[in-house]
C-alpha cells in the first residue's frame, strides 16, 4: 500500500511539474496571406510568454510573437522553425512581405513553417533597446579611442535605464533563446521540427541541436557560426581584402586605373589617417550633423560591407572618388551606419558576449591584430562597451558532434561567415553535405534562383550532394566615366 501511495505520489509531482513548464500560446486569429505570384496562404499570428531570466524563479515573464504559415498538404512532415540572423533580427515581418512568403511556398508544400520573433526581437525590441539622445562627438569615426569612450558612455547609461525598468539581462543568451524555441514547439503541439537558420540564426540552431537534438528531424544552416565563432580572425577580413583585389585586377572596368586596390587602400588610409574627411549626414531624428572620418572610419564603412556581394563592386571606386577627394560615396556608406553610434541593442550585445570566445581564439584574435590591416575594426564594439553580463562557458564553445541529418550552406565571399567555419562544424556531423556558392557573400547564399529548390529537397530527404551553386562572376562598377548598367545606390540616383 505504502509502495502504491509512493507512486500516486510521485506520479502527481510529475504532473505538477509539467503543469508548471507548460506555455500558453495566445492564437489571435487565422488570416489569408497573398504571396508574390497570387497564392494564398493561410496564417495563425499568436504569441506566448516566458520568463525573461529562466534561471531566476522570479523573473517577469515577456511575450514573444509567431507566425504559423499553415501547409494545406494532408499529411504534412514536421514543421520548418526559421532562425531569424543576428542576433537581434525578427521574422515575423515576413509573414507580410509577399515576396518572402514567395519564397516559403515550397516548404509549406511539405509542413507548416513558424516564423518565430527571438526574445528581444520584434515587438520585444523596445525592452532591450536604448537610444542615445546626447551629442555625437564630431570624431567618433575619426578616433578609435573617441569611439570608445562614446560607447561606454552609452552602455553605461544604458545598464541603468535597463535596471529602472527591471529588465533581467541575464537571461538573453543563446541557450535561453533555445529554450524558448522549443516551449513553442511543445505548445504547438509538434514533436519533430527542422530548423532553416540564417547566420546568427546557425549559431542557435547547433545550441537547439545540442540541447533537444531529439526533436530535431532536419536542419539547414546558412552562413555558419559555430559555438565559438562569434569574435572574428582579423586576418580573416585581410583575406578577403587581398581575395578582392584579385578579382578587381582580373576585370578590365578597373584594372587600368586601380591596377593594385590593396595599395590604394593603404594610399587612402594614409591620406585619412593625416587629413580626415568631413561629410554631413542625418541623424535618425533627421538632424543635419558633421562626421569626421579617418583610416579608422573607412576601415569600419568596409569592415560592415566586405562580406557583401552587392557592395563589393563598388569598393574601387569608393576608394578612387576618396583619392581624388570626393567624399560623396563615402558620405553614403557612413549615412546607412550611423545608426548604429546613437544607442544599443541589449538582446544583440548581451547574447553575443555571453557567447564569447574561447582563451585560444581569444589568444588568437590578439596574435592576428599585430599583422592585420582591421585589427581595430574586426570586432568592432564586441568587448569594448558592453560587459560580459553572463558567460555560457566553454562547454558551450565546445565543438558539436550529432547525428542531425543537416545542410551547410556557404558562400566563397561571405567574410562574417567563411566556408572554413562551416566545415570546421561540420567535422562533428556525421550525417550532413556542404554546399558552397560561388560569387555569393554573406547576403547572397539564398538568392541563388535554385537556392530554395535545394533546401526544399533536402527537407524532403533527397540527396544534394551532387548540387553546384554558382553567381555570375562578379564585375566591378568603373571608377570613373559611364558605368552602363552597373550602378550602386552610392552614386546617386539612376538617370
Amino acid at each position: 500500500m505504502r509502495h502504491a501511495i509512493l507512486i500516486l505520489c510521485t506520479l502527481l509531482i510529475f504532473q505538477a511539474l509539467n503543469a508548471q513548464e507548460s506555455t500558453d500560446v495566445t492564437i489571435r486569429g487565422e488570416k489569408s496571406l497573398k504571396a508574390h505570384s497570387g497564392k494564398m496562404i493561410q496564417g495563425q499570428a499568436g504569441s506566448f510568454m516566458v520568463p525573461e531570466n529562466r534561471n531566476n524563479p522570479n523573473s517577469e515573464n515577456i511575450k514573444i510573437e509567431f507566425v504559423r504559415l499553415k501547409s494545406a498538404n494532408p499529411n504534412p512532415g514536421p514543421p520548418v522553425f526559421y532562425l531569424a540572423g543576428g542576433p537581434g533580427s525578427s521574422s515575423t515581418w515576413q509573414a507580410r512581405d509577399e515576396y518572402y512568403l514567395e519564397s516559403w511556398l515550397p516548404f509549406l508544400e511539405q509542413g507548416d513553417v513558424i516564423l518565430v520573433d527571438q526574445r528581444g526581437t520584434g515587438d520585444g525590441t523596445n525592452r532591450v533597446l536604448y537610444i542615445w539622445k546626447d551629442a555625437i562627438p564630431e570624431n567618433i569615426l575619426a578616433d578609435a579611442t573617441v569611439a570608445q569612450k562614446h560607447f561606454k558612455a552609452i552602455g553605461e547609461k544604458a545598464l541603468i535605464d535597463f535596471k529602472e525598468k527591471g529588465v533581467d539581462l541575464r537571461g538573453y543568451t543563446t541557450t535561453q533563446n533555445a529554450n524558448d524555441i522549443d516551449d513553442l514547439r511543445k505548445a504547438l503541439g509538434y514533436d519533430k521540427i527542422s530548423l532553416v537558420g540564417f547566420s546568427y540564426g546557425t549559431h542557435l540552431g547547433q545550441a537547439y541541436i545540442r540541447d533537444y537534438e531529439k526533436h530535431v528531424e532536419n536542419a539547414i544552416l546558412i552562413g555558419v557560426e559555430g559555438p565559438n565563432h562569434t569574435y572574428k580572425l582579423p586576418m580573416a577580413m585581410d583575406i578577403q581584402w587581398h581575395k578582392i583585389a584579385l578579382m578587381a585586377k582580373a576585370d578590365s572596368n578597373v584594372n587600368k586605373e586601380v591596377p593594385d586596390l590593396v595599395a590604394l587602400y593603404k594610399k587612402v588610409a594614409k591620406k585619412l589617417k593625416a587629413n580626415p574627411a568631413e561629410v554631413q549626414v542625418n541623424s535618425p531624428f533627421q538632424q543635419p550633423m558633421k562626421v569626421k572620418v579617418s583610416d579608422y572610419g573607412l576601415a569600419l564603412m568596409l569592415r560592415f560591407d566586405v562580406g557583401d556581394a552587392s557592395d563589393i563592386p563598388v569598393f574601387p571606386r569608393l576608394l578612387y572618388t576618396i583619392d581624388q577627394g570626393d567624399y560623396s560615396m563615402l558620405q553614403w556608406f557612413v549615412q546607412k551606419r550611423i545608426r548604429g553610434v546613437f544607442g544599443v541593442q541589449a538582446m544583440s550585445a548581451t547574447m553575443d558576449a555571453a557567447s564569447g570566445a574561447s582563451e585560444n581564439r581569444k589568444q588568437l584574435i590578439k596574435e592576428q591584430s599585430k599583422k592585420s590591416m582591421f585589427s581595430n575594426v574586426a570586432n568592432y564594439s564586441l568587448g569594448t562597451y558592453w560587459p560580459t553580463i553572463v558567460d555560457l562557458g566553454e562547454a558551450f564553445r565546445s565543438p558539436m558532434i550529432s547525428p542531425t541529418r543537416t545542410l551547410f550552406m556557404s558562400g566563397t565571399l561571405d567574410f562574417n561567415t567563411p566556408p572554413y567555419q562551416a566545415e570546421e562544424v561540420r567535422w562533428g556531423f556525421s550525417n550532413s553535405s556542404h554546399i558552397i556558392v560561388t560569387n555569393a557573400g554573406h547576403e547572397q547564399i539564398m538568392t541563388h534562383p535554385k537556392a530554395i529548390e535545394t533546401m526544399a529537397r533536402f527537407l524532403k530527404g533527397e540527396d544534394v550532394n551532387d548540387v553546384a551553386l554558382s553567381h555570375p562572376t562578379l564585375r566591378f562598377i568603373p571608377v570613373k566615366g559611364e558605368t552602363g548598367k552597373l550602378w550602386h545606390p552610392s552614386m546617386g540616383k539612376r538617370d
